[in-house]
């Protein structure tokens, strides 16, 4: 089952643009880490689902997304085990972090109802642009649909 089927508007998932991005929750487990320089850049997040198809079809385009926008480090939050995201680590070639946070906790940290679902901050963790993307197409258009420069 994935958060796709929620009453209500996609814009309406996700926290308050201007808010700032909670905290990862202390129970995640995480493979991977960010350096102390990726801390200090605009953020993407990502939520995703192993039991979502369009979360799964998302998974090979994030490559094309951490290549075109190299100023942001990238976040993972997944409904998989430790397991599940070593081998998506592994068989990707991933240098991010990934989370393992169940869909009920994805609502209540961090209002996500709908996935996949990407939030950008900026520096500070302050929340840029959100939104349901399904491919680099619609994640490209978000980001430059909110003044986003990759190469600033």
């Amino acid at each position: 089952m994935s958060l796709n089927h929620k009453t209500g508007k996609s814009s309406d998932s996700g926290p308050l643009i201007g808010s700032i991005l909670p905290d990862v929750p202390t129970e995640c487990k995480v493979v991977g880490t960010l350096t102390e320089t990726e801390l200090t850049m605009p953020r993407v997040v990502l939520f995703v689902s192993m039991h979502c198809v369009h979360c799964i079809d998302l998974l090979p385009h994030i490559e094309q997304m951490t290549k075109k926008y190299t100023s942001c480090s990238f976040v993972l939050f997944s409904t998989g085990d430790e397991e599940d995201h070593k081998s998506m680590i592994d068989y990707f070639r991933w240098d991010f972090p990934v989370y393992s946070l169940d869909q009920s906790d994805m609502e209540a940290h961090y209002s996500v109802t709908y996935l996949p679902f990407m939030i950008l901050t900026d520096e500070s963790g302050k929340v840029i642009t959100k939104g349901v993307v399904y491919n680099f197409e619609e994640f490209d258009r978000i980001m430059k649909d909110n003044i986003y420069n990759p190469s600033a």
